[in-house]
């Protein structure tokens, strides 16, 4: 009644590969979901192309100056912000 006949081992075989190769199947999809949601994965396309980030350029902080005026910080290049004495051109 309980014999192991080739045919139940064949099939407890293909059972437990089924259930490892969907696991990790899902481990791997679980990852890329969370890298995507934090910006850091760059998709199927460059999977163990390149070292992580290399294709995102990194951002250089932005140096930003005081206005003699009033104070605030701002980019270089910063358009008027409509208040008298601005030293900054006009929109």
């Amino acid at each position: 009644m309980f014999g192991m006949s080739f045919g139940k081992v064949a099939v407890l075989v293909a059972i437990i590969a089924i259930v490892w190769f969907g696991f990790r199947w899902f481990q791997r999809w679980e990852k890329e979901r969370r890298e995507a949601a934090d910006g850091r994965g760059a998709g199927r396309l460059n999977r163990g192309r390149e070292a992580p980030g290399a294709g995102a350029k990194a951002r250089e902080p932005e140096v930003m100056t005081a206005c003699r005026i009033c104070g605030a910080y701002v980019a270089p290049g910063a358009r008027s912000c409509g208040k008298p004495n601005c030293p900054f051109p006009r929109a």
